[in-house]
């Protein structure tokens, strides 16, 4: 992800005061932590998450289900990565 699009990312999230930044280890680099709102409304989003993944599992079958997730994980595995 290159720096302008992560900026998009980022400011909303510092202006609804759900991350601070702060300074890196050195002046090219930035520090973001969660804030408590952050980790609050993190741990709303994880409920939710897990809630929506229970319906899936429940419509879908659970070893339909498991079959998808090692398919996907098996497609993601096959990029490549740059570093």
């Amino acid at each position: 992800m290159d720096r302008t699009t992560l900026g998009r990312g980022i400011k909303p999230l510092e202006r609804d005061g759900l991350i601070a930044i702060g300074d890196g280890p050195d002046g090219r680099t930035k520090s973001l932590k969660l804030t408590s709102a952050g980790r609050k409304k993190m741990a709303q989003a994880i409920l939710c998450w897990e809630e929506a993944q229970s319906e899936f599992e429940t419509a879908f079958g659970s070893a339909e289900a498991a079959a998808l997730r090692a398919t996907l994980a098996r497609v993601v595995s096959l990029i490549p990565r740059e570093d």
